[in-house]
């Protein structure tokens, strides 16, 4: 993927991210009772469970959704190694993430222990996008983040995202 392609999906990924400001609280309210993993039945409250044998299904926007923030935080990650994240740039990842999440969260579609397994890891993300946009160089930001982003390759079903295809196909599909 060039330079040019991951400069623009960031910008839109920042443009998503100022469009749904407050939407992500509302979103996450609204959506909050589908989160429980013990009222389905796997796993403990916190903790991600297994889908037998496979990884949990996904679903479109759940796939863009992930992918944008694979993509946003990639391209930050070499800033950050070298100590030389601004402010600027974290606070805008960490907006970025926030309408991600909304936006996977207002168009989800998954099966109810899917979807439990699935808010653990926004969960995550948005903690440590939190953490981000406050502490730019906390292991508990972008190192965080990128943790979930790995969990979410193990536990869900994401065409290409375990040998890094997906964001390949993001880029091409705009």
């Amino acid at each position: 993927m060039n330079v040019l392609r991951l400069a623009g999906l960031f910008a839109g990924v920042m443009f998503l991210s100022a469009a749904t400001g407050n939407a992500l609280a509302q979103a996450v309210d609204e959506h909050a009772g589908h989160a429980d993993a013990q009222a389905h039945g796997h796993g403990t409250a916190g903790e991600l469970a297994r889908n037998g044998e496979q990884r949990w299904e996904t679903d479109e926007a759940l796939r863009r959704g992930m992918t944008e923030i694979r993509v946003a935080s990639a391209m930050l990650t070499p800033a950050w190694t070298a100590r030389q994240l601004s402010a600027a740039q974290s606070q805008q990842l960490a907006d970025a993430i926030k309408g991600s999440v909304a936006t996977m969260i207002a168009q989800c579609q998954l099966a109810p222990e899917a979807d439990a397994n699935l808010h653990l890891i926004l969960a995550r993300m948005l903690a440590a996008a939190g953490t981000l946009a406050i502490e730019p160089f906390s292991p508990q930001g972008l190192p965080a983040i990128e943790a979930a982003l790995e969990d979410y390759g193990l536990f869900f079903n994401h065409p290409g995202w375990l040998d890094g295809a997906a964001e390949d196909e993001h880029a091409h599909a705009h």
